[in-house]
Formats: C-alpha cells, structure tokens, sequence
C-alpha cells in the first residue's frame, strides 16, 4: 500500500485543529474556504472518510485520533506523522466539556464541581488511564502506540508549545516535513490561525447555520445551551482540578508515560 498520508494525529481533544489551521493557512490559497478545511484540505478521516482532496499533488493531510495500528487502512497509508501531545488532565476538562456538548441532556458552561457527575467523571477518567473516546482507546494507550513505534516517522509536539511559541513549534513541523514554507507566511498562518479568530469563525457557523469546521446541525442544542468548542483552553488541570488524591492517582496513570514522552515545555 503506498504511503502518501501526512497524519495529523492526536488523542481526542488535545488541540488538533489549531494544528490544522496552522497547515491550512500556510500550505493553502487564498481562494482555499477555511470553512471547508476539514473536508477538504486536512481532512477528518472520522467524519469524512471518504473525501478526496481539493489540491493535486499539495500534502496529502489528514486529521486522525486513531491510534497507531498498521491493520487501519489509513494509518497503513501514513508516510508521516505529527503528533500533538497535550497534559492528560488538561484533556480530561475538555472531554468533559466536549460531552456535555454532545448530549442532549448535557449541562450548559459553569463551575463543573456543581454537577454531581463530574468527580465520577474524574474517577472514571483517572482510572481508566484516559478512557472514554472509542476511536482513540485510552489516552496512555494511545501516546504509547505513536510514540513507541518506530514504522512511521513522528514529529511530537507539546499543545502548550505550540499555542505559547507557535512560530517556533510550526517552522520546526514544516521542517519535519520537508515543507519549504516562506517565514512570512508562516507568520501569517499564525496570525490567521489565532485562539480569537477561531472563536470568532466558529460564532459567524454557529449564527449562520453554516455546517463547516466547528459548527454541525446535529451540534445545535449544544451551542443553543452556550457551549462553544473554541473557549477555555484549559491548562494546569492537573494543580487547579484535582484533589490531593486525585493527583496521586493520576500519578500513578499517566506519570510512566509523561515522564517517557511528555515535552517539558509542552
């Protein structure tokens, strides 16, 4: 099987489409619709299997949370791979936050201590080492087997790195990939791929009805109960969440695999 897929891959809400902005807008015209960029240009393979890409012969991007499995067709197809690695417990606040997006009983945004299924939510979470995204298995399941194989290259990038030094952490992804990208440009997708600006992308789908990168119709009661994808960027969950033992469990989780892998500016 030919091997012509660049693999966007991370666990389930670890940041990838901030990633994915930053490739679009530097690899991608100015005629190139943002709204389409997950369906056209660095593709959800989840959502859009099946779609072909808009440019001939421009990277073949592919946004992925599955884990490494050479059985998995695309992942077989995979000449390369960035991988985005964020704190565990950083993205257990964003799962919460993404489930009770999805439900439709879900809870609208507040202080998630006042809803009687967060600490089991937590427990949950701690217990399984990051369970609870089908696709992806388990959050030390699935840096484990990006990183501990050695068939596919991998590019690893920490989250927090890349949203406080974007330039760096993106100059250095485009080298990985042997992409020849100009430095303005570069500092342009920046600009163009900003926590602010995606917000206000994902405000202008969400009022419009457009079905694009962050808005979908099935989403609606979600957004209708004020929850956005684009919002806290949570980080230093891990001191600021979680209970004196709670973080010895997490220790005990997720500690081997952070120590291995984590970046420390990451």
């Amino acid at each position: 099987m030919t091997r012509d897929l660049i693999s966007l891959s991370a666990f389930p809400k670890s940041g990838v489409t901030y990633l994915n902005f930053l490739l679009f807008h530097c690899l991608f015209g100015e005629d190139a619709d943002v709204h389409d960029l997950e369906k056209r240009y660095a593709i959800d393979i989840h959502a859009h299997p099946d779609a072909p890409f808009a440019v001939p012969g421009a990277p073949r991007l592919v946004k992925s949370h599955f884990p490494y499995d050479p059985s998995l067709p695309t992942v077989a197809r995979t000449a390369r791979a960035v991988y985005l690695i964020r704190d565990p417990i950083d993205v257990m606040m964003s799962a919460w936050d993404y489930a009770n997006f999805v439900r439709p009983d879900g809870a609208p945004p507040g202080d998630p201590d006042a809803n009687p299924a967060f600490r089991p939510f937590v427990r949950a979470w701690l217990e399984t080492g990051g369970g609870g995204f089908d696709v992806a298995g388990t959050w030390v399941g699935h840096v484990r087997s990006w990183l501990d194989q050695d068939a596919v290259p991998v590019h690893r990038v920490g989250y927090r790195a890349l949203v406080d030094h974007p330039r760096r952490e993106l100059a250095a992804i485009l080298a990985f990939l042997g992409l020849d990208v100009p430095a303005e440009r570069q500092a342009r997708a920046v600009e163009r791929s900003s926590m602010a600006v995606m917000a206000a992308l994902e405000a202008h789908e969400a009022q419009t009805g457009r079905d694009g990168v962050f808005f979908h119709p099935e989403l609606a009661p979600g957004y209708g109960r004020g929850r956005r994808f684009v919002n806290r960027g949570y980080r230093d969950c891990y001191r600021t969440v979680l209970t004196d033992a709670e973080r010895a469990e997490a220790d005990r989780a997720f500690g081997p695999v952070l120590r291995a892998h984590f970046p420390q500016d990451g």
